[in-house]
């Protein structure tokens, strides 16, 4: 069978990008061995092996190159979130030594790639133009592509978001409400508690449970300071399950995680994304000061669900077209499916 070589931030536990690498071994394994190119200390500490998924498809290191030379490597992928730049670009001059395909999917283009000279957009100009198909996640990348580079793209949903369901316990009894935390190492704990004691008043008015949902261990770490209540463990290893709960969740809260509004739009729940982290904080995407959070939901039209500590006071309310976004969100990853498939 061919192999398809897929470069990413994967094998780490992060739910989101397991999710990622799941999404494409569902898609694409039908055809395709999946080769999952990876950080080199984790190919070492090796605690994906613990994970069924993980003996389904291969790992290499990614700074590895001789696998080029196999005829059975048919294609090549950066494809595994904001990438770019330096990740993978080892990897990336060897299939056009090899002549193998090469796709940027699902991935975003911000100013990371042009804000420092006019050097760096020429270079990132020849990397872009290399690709047989380039499809970014928001419309922020899109344009930015067209204006600075004057390369066309596809605007198509996170690959996540066709990322199907496992059904998992749900260890309440009452309706419920999900709550993710981000740990970035510069949390500004006390907002972030000033949050929680709203979202527990709210789930408390409205008679809901919540579920706290750790999205990789370093949350769950925080959480258990935080003398919060996990119900699942290492569940962030588990993205298929992680997803179930969200889609019978009332609402999911996401203080700083990306996929838990990934899987909140893709499967109609009402999705709130709060920012309460440290402003000068280095994770943040610098276009006109809004993150990836901001863009997703902005997409959308949904930035009355993007919340910052000036927003501690609003209420919480459904979103009544979540159902309409999430069809036409799903109807939009298929449709990118069967492009990609042509190109494959």
């Amino acid at each position: 069978m061919k192999r398809i070589i897929i470069n990413g931030f994967f094998g780490k536990g992060n739910c989101g990008d397991e999710a990622i690498l799941q999404t494409w071994h569902e898609k694409l394994s039908n055809r395709f061995r999946i080769v999952a190119s990876i950080d080199s200390d984790v190919v070492e500490q090796r605690e994906y092996k613990n994970f069924d998924f993980y003996e389904k498809i291969d790992i290499i290191q990614n700074r590895r190159v001789d696998i080029f030379c196999r005829e059975d490597i048919y294609a090549y992928i950066i494809g595994g979130g904001g990438l770019g730049l330096g990740f993978g670009v080892e990897q990336w001059l060897h299939t056009i030594l090899r002549s193998k395909k090469r796709f940027y999917l699902g991935t975003i283009v911000h100013n990371e790639f042009f804000e420092k000279s006019q050097e760096l957009i020429n270079i990132n100009k020849l990397f872009f133009n290399s690709f047989d198909m380039i499809s970014v996640r928001d419309r922020k990348s899109k344009e930015n592509l067209k204006d600075v580079f004057d390369i066309e793209s596809n605007f198509y949903p996170d690959i996540a978001t066709a990322l199907s369901l496992e059904e998992e316990e749900i260890k309440t009894n009452k309706k419920f409400i999900t709550v993710t935390i981000r740990d970035n190492d510069i949390n500004d704990i006390i907002s972030i508690e000033k949050w929680l004691d709203k979202i527990k008043k709210f789930a408390t008015n409205n008679d809901f449970d919540i579920i706290y949902l750790p999205f990789d261990k370093t949350d769950e770490r925080l959480m258990n300071s935080l003398s919060l209540d996990i119900k699942y463990e290492k569940i962030y290893w588990h993205p298929k399950k992680i997803k179930y709960i969200i889609s019978k969740s009332e609402m999911v809260f996401s203080i700083g995680r990306f996929h838990p509004i990934v899987f909140g739009l893709s499967t109609g729940t009402t999705s709130y994304f709060i920012n309460c982290q440290e402003q000068d904080n280095k994770w943040r995407y610098t276009d006109g000061d809004k993150d990836k959070n901001y863009e997703i939901l902005n997409d959308h039209d949904l930035l009355e669900y993007y919340l910052t500590n000036d927003d501690i006071e609003k209420e919480f309310k459904k979103n009544y077209r979540a159902e309409k976004i999430s069809r036409n969100i799903q109807q939009n990853i298929n449709e990118f499916f069967e492009k990609l498939n042509e190109k494959l």
